[in-house]
Parts: structure tokens; sequence; C-alpha cells
């Protein structure tokens, strides 16, 4: 089947990477949406890529962490480029500070404001923040609706199909976010009380997209390539969000669900190399190790390369780790299938990404 789709929010059109391959999106996920994972997806072909999500009351508190997390210097490359647009999303209670947040996020270079409303860590949804939204829909449209008027680029929303089994209000949602000026809606096609158990309900989707307006973004058990395209087809989304897959194998989005050994060795050596320079050596090794933990997951466990990935602490030794281990002739030009199963996937569902 052939995929001929395009996606326009505000003034972005969004094409595929490549022929046959749907629009594809990085999901916002927390202590993983760096701008150094950021812009590697973005080269690899996402065309939005979203940063990890930012309590608004935060904003205003100029820590070491919340400077880093506002740091969207990767934008100004998508500018100059045309390659991705940077999307940036925030949650909270409290709707003043969610359109005051909107505008710094605006003035700090976010081509898009996204508006959190599916998050189901429990300590959010307590503080009326994230999926507590879906329980009120007359905030919820007050918080799209003061954000949008709080900023010139476009205003996109993240969310849940509903609240459990009994309660899925995610058409009404949908009608509300367009009435209050949203130029598009992701959709995680499961419930709040479903969290990440359970299998995606991918027709909340389709039935979404015969009646919204605006572009659908799907999202939920897309692991593959294959994944990816079978939700496009089936619902007939506008574009394809991708979470976990992305943090195993950011070459899901040119379209390859596997990478040889020297691929993965290069990008894990730039990636160390930005994250040190960007959060520190011990901090850019130490978060950067999650990722080299997936690239390199075929290794067997008892591999002495597995092991002195996952233990050295030294940014210098560490990439001479990765790059001695190119001498290895018979490894070098052998790809590995990074796609992740769902026993893999889960162990990923902790509490920030949604």
């Amino acid at each position: 089947m052939t995929i001929n789709s395009y996606m326009r929010i505000g003034n972005y059109t969004f094409s595929p990477f490549k022929k046959n391959l749907p629009v594809l999106t990085l999901a916002p996920m927390a202590g993983v949406g760096n701008w150094v994972f950021r812009l590697i997806c973005a080269q690899l072909g996402a065309r939005i890529v979203g940063v990890e999500f930012i309590n608004c009351r935060s904003i205003e508190t100029s820590t070491y962490k919340n400077r880093q997390m506002l740091d969207f210097c990767d934008a100004s490359i998508y500018d100059q480029t045309g390659i991705s647009a940077l999307a940036a999303q925030i949650y909270g209670n409290d709707i003043d500070l969610l359109a005051k947040g909107g505008r710094e996020f605006e003035r700090r270079g976010a081509q898009i404001v996204d508006i959190n409303f599916g998050c189901s860590v429990p300590k959010i949804v307590k503080r009326g923040s994230g999926a507590a939204y879906l329980r009120d829909l007359d905030k919820l449209y007050q918080a799209v609706y003061q954000t949008v008027r709080a900023v010139s680029v476009p205003v996109i929303v993240k969310t849940r199909i509903g609240w459990d089994d009994d309660n899925i209000n995610i058409l009404e949602v949908i009608k509300r976010c367009e009435d209050a000026g949203a130029k598009a809606i992701a959709i995680h096609a499961r419930t709040v009380m479903q969290k990440y158990k359970g299998q995606a309900k991918w027709e909340w989707i389709a039935r979404a997209k015969e009646n919204a307006q605006i572009p659908i973004i799907g999202n939920g058990d897309v692991f593959s390539v294959a994944d990816a395209i079978r939700l496009k087809t089936e619902t007939n989304c506008d574009a394809v969000m991708i979470g976990r897959a992305a943090m195993a194998n950011p070459w899901i989005f040119s379209g390859r669900d596997t990478a040889t050994f020297r691929e993965r060795i290069e990008l894990a050596c730039q990636q160390l190399e930005l994250m040190a320079g960007f959060k520190g050596e011990r901090i850019g090794v130490f978060e950067t190790r999650k990722h080299l933990s997936l690239y390199f997951k075929q290794l067997p466990p008892t591999s002495e390369i597995r092991k002195k990935l996952l233990t050295t602490e030294c940014l210098k030794t560490l990439l001479s780790v990765l790059r001695d281990s190119l001498a290895m002739e018979f490894t070098e030009n052998k790809s590995s299938n990074l796609s992740l199963t769902k026993k893999e996937a889960g162990a990923l569902a902790w509490g920030g990404i949604d």
C-alpha cells in the first residue's frame, strides 16, 4: 500500500522522511527528550521533536536543572534547515501559568507549544495536572483557549482516550480542543487507568480521525516501522508519534528497524560527546548509558564490551572502548534488529514517559 501523506500544523507542513512511511514524530519523554537526543532523532527523520514535559511552575524557578530543560538551542537548527520542528510540552494545574509558560517557550525558540493532558503518573494527576483534565473538560477548554491566545505559534495537545473504559471521552475532548484553537491532537490510545498495560485501542484513533477537523497524531504500541505503518493505514491518522521505541532505535525515523555495529558505535560516540558537553562528563555519561544498553542489547551479558559500556564512567575511556571495538571486523557490518519487544517496552515505561 502506498502512503502519501503530509500534515499541516499552523504554517508548518510536515512530509514523510521517505516514500511509504508516515510522518513520524518524537514523543516528549521525561529524562530523555534533551536537545542532544532531539537533534539526533531530527537528523534521522523525526518531523517534530518533543521536549521532555516541563512543569509550568518551574518556568520561573532558575535552577540548573530547569535551565537545562529549557535549553532549546536545537530549535535554531530546525529554523534554518526545516528538517524538524521543536514542540515544547508544558503541564500543570494553573491555567494562567500554562499560558505564561507557553509565552516563555515561544520566547526561547519553540516552534510549537504542546499541552500535556495525558500524563497518568499518580502524583501528577492528584495535583490536578496531566490526565486530571480529562475529568474537567471546562478547565481543559480554558487551558487551551488561554494558551492559544498567549502565543503566536501553534498550540497542540497530548492526551489519552479517556479516564477508564467506562469513561472514554476523546471525541468530546477533541471538540473542546478544536473550539479553543488547538491545531493538532496527539492521542495515546489507552485510558488513564491502563497506564501502559494491555493493548492500545487504535480504533479510538480511527474514530477520532473521522470526527476531527484538525490533525490527529496516533500513539501507543508502536515498536517497529511495521507498527507505525499499520497504525497509519488502520486509522488514517495524520502522523505517528514514537516514544519508547526511539530510545532503542532512533533509526526508526528513517524507516529502519536495524543498524550496523559501526552505525551504532558512531551514534553512541556522537551522543556521548554532546551529552558530556551539555551536562558535564559524569551526568552526560550516566544519562546516555540507558541508550547504550539498548543500542547494544544484542551483546551477551557476559560480553566484555557490554560490561565496559555499562560501568565505565570516564568519557575518554568509554569512547576508546567503543572505537576499539570497531577493530573486530566480524561485527563491523553486521546489522541488528533494534525493535523493542512489548516486555522491553514495558520495562521502559517509568513515571514520566507519557
